[in-house]
This record gives structure tokens, sequence and C-alpha cells, in this order.
């Protein structure tokens, strides 16, 4: 049944109490993600502590017709933790945020979806552990956001992203219900993997409240270089060349001169790699990455030797989003809009791919910069216009249409991390048209699960594909 707001906020603050908010001011800071993407105000953010408060809003929702979207920080850069609809409740799991159990021999750890992926792996460190999963904002992403859009990050070169990394979840569907899935062990075939249907799934399936991580070790050794290029081809063919020596980097990240210059570096192209090694094998891995950038180049401004030492030297590439953001601020304060892209491509198919993407910057006449996981081929260009300029706003949609055309042309993908969304519907669609005949079909075949999950149309709606 549908009732009115009065209704729903009462029901709710039998349940939540303190951890209910309705102030305007703070149901403004909850009516957007970190995109550009506009939404509008929820009219309720509530935080539960457990999975049974889950349960309850979950049913809630139900017997009162409003919608549900869960966050954690909000970091999401694809509209799919914005709000579109005014009957909307925000479940932020922010106060769910504990390890419930870590494993130094089986490698896993336990843990509400709350807690953050850095605080988790500070943690970890004692053990000699680590999460391998490692978006640019570690620090205020957490562990079910990174779950639920399905994220990678700077690690991704070497350990992928989060879908080789969750062994099994815990998580509240859309009939009210507590389902557990996966396992503790690598292997685990029990029927349909119905983990992986929750990675990336943008919070349309249930809310993640409690995930079985799997864990690596810490690095015996490590070695890092920074590397400056005066082009962009020279530094895509440096990589090129460090995959041809069969080296294994960790840690392949780059930006170009525009961001360089945002982040107060020298003019030109900069390169962070880092290969995580044995005891005794670094200075052959050393000599191999200082020859692949010099034969394109490349000069190197800096090494280390640690994985911590490498952390603070790739502390600017983690500022590729900020950079963006003050670029876009710089030239139109509040009235900028930011897009950013999230394709990836081929590893053979990188240096047409950041050719492709400077022509197209040029042709479309756009204020654009680029950086990315260049070692896994994840690319982030972006481009920003002033709101109010019709002209402008035209180009950059334009812009951002071509670069997921040319992902899908090169057999790349039209989302590597970032997730679908609200910006994404129509690429996802090209995408899918790519690899099939009628990409209605595979669509159908996702609203069918979804509508098995979700009966009641519950969760994040407009996401996706809707």
């Amino acid at each position: 049944m549908s009732q009115g707001r009065g209704d729903v906020i009462r029901e709710l603050e039998t349940v939540f109490k303190d951890r209910l908010f309705t102030e305007p001011h703070i149901l403004t800071l909850y009516s957007h993600d970190a995109s550009s993407e506009p939404g509008v105000r929820p009219m309720a953010v509530i935080q539960p502590i457990n999975t049974d408060e889950v349960i309850k809003v979950v049913r809630l929702a139900i017997d009162y017709g409003f919608k549900i979207i869960p966050v954690g920080s909000n970091t999401s850069l694809s509209g799919n933790a914005t709000p579109k609809l005014e009957n909307t409740v925000i479940v932020s799991m922010e106060r769910m945020n504990s390890i419930i159990e870590i494993s130094d021999i089986d490698w896993y750890v336990r843990v509400q979806p709350g807690i953050k992926v850095d605080e988790l792996n500070l943690e970890l460190m004692g053990y000699g552990l680590q999460w391998p999963v490692d978006p640019a904002s570690s620090k205020t992403a957490t562990i079910g956001g990174v779950v639920n859009n399905g994220g990678g990050g700077m690690r991704g070169a070497k350990y992928g992203p989060a879908s080789h990394w969750v062994l099994g979840l815990e998580a509240v569907i859309g009939t009210g219900d507590a389902i557990r899935v996966g396992c503790r062990t690598i292997k685990c075939r029990e029927g349909y993997n119905i983990v992986q249907l929750f990675i990336g799934s943008e919070g349309t399936l249930g809310i993640v409240t409690e995930a079985t991580l799997r864990l690596a070790p810490l690095p015996e050794s490590f070695v890092g270089l920074l590397a400056r290029f005066d082009n962009a081809e020279s530094l895509v063919n440096a990589v090129i060349r460090v995959r041809k020596d069969r080296l294994w980097p960790m840690v392949t990240e780059f930006v170009d001169d525009k961001t360089a210059q945002i982040l107060g570096l020298e003019p030109g192209y900069y390169l962070w790699i880092g290969v995580d090694t044995y005891g005794g094998s670094e200075q052959q891995v050393l000599s191999k990455l200082n020859n692949d950038i010099s034969l394109n180049g490349g000069s190197i401004i800096n090494r280390a030797s640690t994985w911590q030492e490498f952390s603070k030297l790739l502390e600017p590439r983690r500022m590729l989003y900020s950079a963006q953001l003050k670029a876009a601020f710089n030239d139109y304060g509040t009235d900028a809009f930011l897009l950013i892209e999230d394709i990836a491509v081929p590893m053979s198919k990188l240096p047409e791919a950041v050719r492709e993407l400077q022509d197209l910057g040029r042709k479309h006449h756009v204020k654009m910069m680029l950086g990315g996981h260049i070692g896994d081929g994840n690319l982030h260009p972006s481009a920003w216009a002033r709101r109010t300029d019709r002209d402008e706003m035209e180009r950059i949609t334009r812009f951002f249409e071509d670069v997921g055309k040319l992902a899908v042309r090169l057999k790349g993908t039209v989302s590597a991390e970032h997730g679908i969304g609200t910006q994404k519907k129509g690429l996802l669609r090209e995408a899918l048209g790519a690899k099939n005949n009628n990409e209605d079909t595979i669509i159908n075949l996702m609203k069918n699960v979804k509508e098995i999950f979700d009966p009641h149309g519950v969760f994040n709606p407009g996401k996706i594909f809707d």
C-alpha cells in the first residue's frame, strides 16, 4: 500500500529514533553522489546498525511503497547513488563498519559494508595481508560501495576488480529476507553464482549487510618508479614494452599534461609503475623497467623500494578526480558540469585508444583531461562544460557518447568500474548490441533477475536499464 510521507516518517522513527534524519540540509547532501548527475532530495536518511534493522526498513518499504537506495560514502561517479524520486529513503551503511573475523590461515576477512577500504587494510597489515582492491578514493570508499559498484582501482593491473576478491555475501533482498551466499573457500560451486550477481548490481537487487573477502599477502619486496614523458604515445609504448618483457606490475597509473599542471607537477605525461617481487630480484626488475622507460623517451623522476614509499609517490595520482573538479571549477565555478568516462580496452588497443581519445577531444572542442589505470586498459577521460551553455553541454555529451562507442569498436567496455547508473544506459545498449543480434534479449534477462530479487520494485529505481 502507498502511504503519505508523515506515516512513513513515523514508522521509521519507531525503529531508528536518533538515526533518522529529515533536516533539509542533510537531505540535500544525499540528493546526489560524486557525479554531476542531478537528483532530488530524498524524504529521509537512516543509519541501520545491524541486519535486523535493514530487514525492517525493507519490509516497511514493501508495506508503504517507498523506495530505497543503499549508500556508503557517496563516491560513485555514474549517478547510481543519486535519487530520482522524492519518495526515497537513503539507507546509509556508515554505522555498520565492523570487522567481524580475520583468518590469517584461510586468508579471508568478514566485514560489515560500512568499513572504509583503507581502514580495513590498515588492520590487515598487522597480519601481513591485504584486500587488494584499491579505488583511488580508498580513504573514503566503503567495502559495500566497492562491492555494489564492482570497483577496481590502483592495484587492478595485477589483482583485477572486486569480483575477483569477494567470496561470500549476506544481503537483504526485496522480499524482506536475508540471504547468505558464497563460501569461505576459493573454490565454491553451489549452483548459480549469486555472489557475482550482486557485485556491480549498484544497489538494485538488495542491500549487502556483510561480505566475506578473499585476501592476499603483502608483497615480500617491491620496486616502483615515477617517470615523465613528453607525450602520451611514448608513455603508452613504454607500458606495452613492460608487458612484452613479461613483467607483471601491481600498479600502472598515468596522468596527462593538463592533469600534471593542476597537480603542480612539471609539464609532461606521468607514469607510476610498481612491481611486487621477491627478495634478491629487485635490481633485475628495476633494470628492465629502466630500460623500457628510457627506450621510449621517458625520464625517471623518483624511485621507491617499498610499497609504503611507493604509496606516497602515488598520492598525486589518487588526486585525479580532485584535479578534474578543480579544473572545471577554475573555468566555470559553480556552473561547471563535469563528465568522467570509465572505459577499458584490451591492452593491445591502448595506443590506438589514447590517440583517438585525444582526437575526439579536438573534434568536439571540449576541455579535456586524461588519466587512469593504464595497466589494465582502464582509461578515465573527463570533459567539462558550463551548465548554462547549451552548445558546450551538447558537445561534451557527444564526446562522452563517442568515447563509449570507441571502446565498443576496440572490443572493450563502456564501464570498467564506475557502473552504469543513470549516465550510461544508452551506452550499455550500444555495448550489448555490438555483441548480440538484439540487445533487448540481454536487457530483459537483467530485468527478470531484478524482478526475482526485488519483486516490489523497492531498490534504486531508474538505474542501469529502467
